[in-house]
C-alpha cells in the first residue's frame, strides 16, 4: 500500500534554510532547528519543494539520460496541485553526521541513536561494517579512522577517544563509507552542544546601489550547516487511492532524474552566493 526510501546526501556547500526571524545569540539570521534537540534541520516542505521543481524541469528538457520510465510519471498525480493531495510524502532531513575541525583531521560526529535509525537495516555487500556501543558516556567512541591512544578534539573540546567495547554491528554504506573517514559517536547532549557551536557562519553586507559600497549599518550574519555534512530523509509513496496509476521504482526513477539538479542547483537560500548543492543516494 505504500513504500519508504531512506535518501542519503553529502553536502558540497554550506546549506542554509532560513527560520524567517531572529533569536538571541551570535547570529542575525538563523536556521530551521529541531525543536525537541536543537538540532539544526532540513524541514520536508524544502525538500519536498525543490525535488517537484527540479521533476518539472527534468520532464519538460527530456534529457537523453533521464529514465523512460520518468516521462511516463504524471508529475500533478504524484505531488499534487492547489486542489489535490500528492502521492509522495517528504520528511524532514535530519543531520546524521556532522564534520568537526580536530588534530587528527576532520572527524564527523554522530550518535548511537542516529547510526540505529539510518543504517540499522542496510544490507550493502560493497558497505563497511561498523561497531557502536552498547552504553554512551561522556566520551567519543572510535567508530572509523581514529587514533584512540591520542587525546581527541572536536573544535575547542577536548574529549577522551575510547574503543568499542560490548557492541553491535550494522553496515555504513558503500557511498557514505567513501565520504567521510573518521567517526565518533557522541551522547545526545553532546551532539546537539558540538554541531551548534562548529556551524558556520557567515557575515555578509548590504551593497548601496546609489554609491556601489557597502550600505551603512547593513551588515549581518548568518548560519549554515557546513560543507561535507551527511544528511538522510525519507520519502514515501502512497499507493492507496492509485496503485496501478503509478509505475513500480517511481522513488527512485524521481530521485534519479532530479540528482544532477541537485548536485548543481541545491537547495535553500543563497545559491548565488555559493550554498546549497548537495550529492545524494538512495538506499536499496
Amino acid at each position: 500500500m505504500w513504500e519508504t526510501k531512506k535518501i542519503y546526501a553529502k553536502s558540497l556547500d554550506p546549506i542554509h534554510i532560513g527560520a524567517g526571524g531572529y533569536r538571541l545569540g551570535r547570529v542575525d539570521n538563523t536556521i530551521v532547528r529541531d525543536p525537541s534537540t536543537d538540532v539544526p534541520k532540513i524541514p520536508g516542505t524544502s525538500i519536498a519543494g525543490v525535488v517537484k521543481a527540479f521533476a518539472e524541469i527534468a520532464k519538460k528538457k527530456g534529457e537523453k539520460e533521464t529514465d523512460k520510465k520518468f516521462k511516463d510519471i504524471n508529475i500533478e498525480e504524484v505531488f499534487g496541485t492547489k486542489t489535490k493531495k500528492g502521492i509522495l510524502r517528504f520528511y524532514d532531513g535530519q543531520i546524521i553526521l556532522f564534520p568537526v575541525s580536530s588534530m587528527q583531521g576532520t572527524v564527523w560526529i554522530t550518535t548511537k541513536d542516529l547510526i540505529e535509525y539510518w543504517f540499522g537495516e542496510i544490507k550493502d555487500e560493497n558497505g563497511e561494517k561498523i561497531k557502536i556501543p552498547d552504553e554512551i558516556g561522556n566520551e567519543a567512541y572510535a567508530i572509523k579512522g581514529i587514533d584512540t591512544d591520542k587525546p581527541l578534539n572536536l573544535g575547542w573540546l577536548l574529549l577522551k577517544a575510547e574503543k568499542i567495547g560490548a557492541s553491535k554491528e550494522v553496515v555504513l554504506p558503500s557511498e557514505i563509507k567513501n565520504w567521510v573517514k573518521r567517526i565518533v559517536i557522541v551522547s545526545d547532549k553532546l551532539f546537539s552542544n558540538i554541531v551548534n557551536d562548529n556551524l558556520e557562519i557567515r557575515t555578509s553586507v548590504r551593497i548601496d546601489p546609489t554609491t556601489g559600497t557597502a550600505a551603512e549599518g547593513a551588515l549581518f550574519t548568518y548560519e549554515a550547516i557546513p560543507e561535507g555534512t551527511i544528511l538522510g530523509f525519507e520519502i514515501c509513496l502512497d499507493r492507496a487511492t492509485n496503485e496501478d496509476d503509478v509505475p513500480d521504482n517511481a522513488m527512485t526513477i524521481i530521485m534519479n532524474a532530479v540528482k544532477p539538479y541537485l548536485k548543481n542547483l541545491g537547495i535553500g537560500g543563497a545559491g548565488t552566493r555559493g550554498f546549497g548543492r548537495i550529492e545524494i543516494t538512495i538506499s536499496e
